[in-house]
């Protein structure tokens, strides 16, 4: 006995079509290049296509530091430093590159920091993570404490691989 899809109601004649259709997709793929089948495109390489940066010292700076642990980032005028005594919001007075280094002075009421940041690699001494620059930070006359940089707009490192 032959049965006509006009003889279901129109939802479950649907129901049957797709079902019907979806049995087809076994099928081997089509050839590229056969009559009506075109080729994919090819992969879009992300980076090429958003124009990877290149990191700069005359970037916004992330310079971060361990034991003590601080973190400095420059922000046009500005110097916000943070660590385990604290934030500061520090006033840019100078900001020199010369031959491969940046030194950044900033003062606030408390003191002075100075950042200086060089066009060196660095591996962060605990996460071993790979940083463009490598950092110096010197808080109200104290000794240095050597860090990693970055530029600002540069997410954070992961840990290697």
């Amino acid at each position: 006995m032959r049965t006509s899809l006009s003889a279901f109601p129109p939802i479950l004649a649907g129901a049957i079509c797709l079902a019907l259709a979806a049995c087809g997709r076994d099928q081997e793929a089509p050839v590229p290049g056969e009559q009506g089948v075109t080729a994919p495109a090819a992969p879009v390489d992300a980076s090429a296509a958003a124009g990877e940066r290149t990191p700069s010292l005359q970037d916004e700076l992330v310079l971060l530091t361990n034991e003590p642990f601080w973190q400095a980032r420059t922000d046009g005028p500005e110097l916000a430093l943070s660590g385990i005594e604290g934030q500061r919001q520090l006033d840019v007075v100078s900001s020199v590159l010369t031959e491969g280094t940046r030194t950044v002075v900033a003062n606030d009421a408390s003191g002075k920091v100075e950042l200086r940041v060089t066009e060196e690699p660095c591996q962060d001494s605990m996460a071993g993570a790979s940083f463009p620059f490598t950092g110096t930070l010197v808080i109200d006359g104290g000794a240095p404490i050597q860090g990693c940089a970055r530029p600002a707009w540069m997410p954070p490192p992961g840990e290697p691989d």
